[in-house]
């Protein structure tokens, strides 16, 4: 799902690019923008069987890429990668990891050099758990007792933020989502509000 979901962003770039490549006048693509950015935040909730409640702060990193289609508005793809370490109530090492990407839209306005935007992002993901309830991550013994649970789900990601224009090419954001994941058991937990700082690089 991932995979097709990666490609077809592809194609639909490459065609609008090939569509619009002529007079700039007549240019249906305005510019666009990309760059990278690093995450943190706090998650909580029940995600198995066992009434354990994984909590703790998540860190991570990814990248955004936008085509501007108009003064206001900017499609284009995202992908990152989360990872919260857990060891309360557990054993250190145990994890919770979430990879997920998928197709943006926002809309952004400018107040001088401030550009909020709202928008949302639409794909698919993977999350990993992995938890130690008893055993040691530094010896070479067998666990007595660990789960290791892996699913695909279905991502919805609102978010809402602001690019601070540095330079004419270098923008600086800073962005809030709440990632929605589903799979076949319903709405995936743990979940909260994560925070990313970034460098965007604009055209």
């Amino acid at each position: 799902m991932i995979k097709r979901t990666i490609i077809l962003i592809i194609l639909a770039a490459v065609t609008a690019v090939t569509a619009y490549g002529g007079d700039s006048d007549k240019k249906a693509i305005k510019g666009f923008s990309g760059g990278m950015m690093v995450h943190t935040g706090y998650l909580s909730g029940c995600d198995n069987p066992f009434n354990y409640n994984a909590s703790g702060t998540t860190f991570g990193i990814g990248g955004v890429a936008k085509l501007h289609l108009s003064n206001h508005f900017r499609a284009g793809f995202e992908g990152y990668f989360s990872n919260m370490g857990l060891k309360k109530d557990i054993a250190d090492g145990s994890f919770n990891k979430v990879f997920w990407t998928g197709l943006l839209g926002d809309w952004y306005w400018k107040v001088g050099k401030f550009h909020p935007y709202i928008g949302a992002s639409v794909g698919g993901g993977m999350k990993t758990a992995f938890y130690i309830f008893e055993g040691n991550k530094h010896d070479w013994k067998p666990e007595g007792s660990a789960v290791y649970n892996k699913k695909p789900f279905f991502a919805f990601d609102p978010f809402i933020g602001v690019e601070y224009a540095a330079g004419e090419a270098l923008h600086l954001t800073l962005k809030a989502d709440w990632l929605l994941a589903v799979n076949k058991d319903g709405l995936n937990r743990p979940m909260g509000p994560r925070i990313y700082f970034g460098f965007i690089f604009t055209h």
